[in-house]
């Protein structure tokens, strides 16, 4: 027979696991400024350092936190193990071995490790942005790339920081940061201010969008998003990525080469676009094959060969003639396309592609 003592352990650890579980599955605040996953991850790597091991409620309370909810979307569970890696002495020569390495994961092991290391540097940062107005001097930066008011609708998002790599990644529930990387303070580098203008840019251009329509077969609906983040990344490209792009910080240099390949190609990209848009129109028994090619014509969801297209405009009419394009993907290469006669240079849409933008414009943005 089991003794009550034995009995209360087991249900006190039921109960906090429910209570855990609980916890993850709360919604996330809807606005202001967390720094709890930055904090949460200086505990574990005190444990770590001297080569303790973490508790699961230890580990519980750091990936809990908003920062490391929002970052492990993307980056998923893997991420426990790379912080034990960069962290734990004991396992040293695996982490030589591991960040010894040019790839995704190599550069990730290595950042989480610099992270730790700087954490003097790091926490002085931390309680700067904590007594600062990022939040507030981004929300004014992204204003000026966007229709009068529209700042105005509702608070901006809820914005985290954590430690996993040189990134930052929005979601509907909010906006996570790596501080470390929201420090770089390297040549041509991407100041934080201007990172979350980037992303608050995209909530607010997201509120002002109409419902989404039903009824899309699953080919037009790829397309549509594709052509609705072509307009989202290259307008909000504006404020944090000159041309030619440079790397702020090495993990993204192989980025910024690409970036810069892509931009330099978006007239070809255009054209592409342009046949497999009037495929479309033509209504061919290939019409559905040409709207998934068209979906999966943009890399990096579109942003250098946006940033083409929102600069020409920008350049050629002012920051005015951008709002349109806030409200319409369709409306954003409709403007490209007077922008491009104003220089002298042919259309790049013919009669038949021009006619289906116009025909996704009236069932989905308009």
């Amino acid at each position: 027979m089991r003794r009550p003592s034995v009995i209360l352990s087991l249900s006190l650890l039921i109960l906090a696991t429910v209570r855990s579980a609980a916890q993850i599955s709360d919604p996330l605040p809807a606005t202001g400024i967390s720094f709890a996953g930055v904090d949460e991850f200086w505990s574990i790597g005190g444990i770590l350092s001297h080569d303790s091991e973490p508790t699961a409620a230890q580990w519980q309370a750091l990936f809990s936190t908003p920062g490391y909810r929002l970052a492990l979307k993307n980056l998923g569970p893997g991420l426990k193990d790379d912080i034990d890696l960069a962290l734990r002495p004991s396992r040293h020569a695996e982490f030589v071995r591991v960040s010894s390495g040019t790839d995704d994961h190599s550069l990730m092991v290595e950042h989480l490790a610099q992270a730790w290391s700087r954490r003097a540097v790091l926490r002085a940062y931390r309680d700067s942005l904590a007594r600062g107005t990022p939040v507030a001097d981004a929300r004014a930066l992204a204003s000026r790339f966007l229709p009068p008011g529209a700042t105005r609708n509702g608070p901006p998002p809820l914005v985290t920081f954590a430690f996993f790599k040189d990134d930052g990644y929005s979601f509907p529930e909010g906006i996570v940061v790596d501080l470390l990387y929201a420090r770089s303070e390297a040549a041509g580098g991407t100041p934080l201010v201007r990172n979350l203008a980037h992303e608050f840019h995209h909530s607010y251009v997201n509120r002002m969008a109409r419902p989404a329509s039903p009824g899309a077969t699953p080919a037009e609906g790829a397309l549509r998003d594709a052509l609705y983040a072509l307009r989202n990344e290259g307008l909000a490209d504006l404020i944090d990525k000159p041309y030619p792009f440079r790397a702020p910080v090495p993990g993204l240099a192989a980025y910024a080469v690409r970036y810069d390949t892509e931009y330099a190609r978006t007239p070809a990209t255009l054209r592409t676009l342009d046949s497999l848009l009037a495929a479309i129109a033509g209504d061919s028994g290939a019409s559905a094959d040409a709207a998934m090619q068209a979906s999966m014509l943009f890399w990096s969801n579109g942003h250098p060969n946006g940033a083409y297209v929102a600069r020409e405009i920008l350049e050629t009419f002012g920051v005015d003639s951008l709002y349109p394009a806030a409200r319409s993907p369709a409306a954003f290469l409709r403007t490209f396309r007077w922008a491009e006669r104003k220089h002298g240079r042919p259309d790049p849409f013919s009669d038949a592609a021009r006619r289906e933008l116009d025909s996704l414009d009236v069932r989905y943005w308009r």
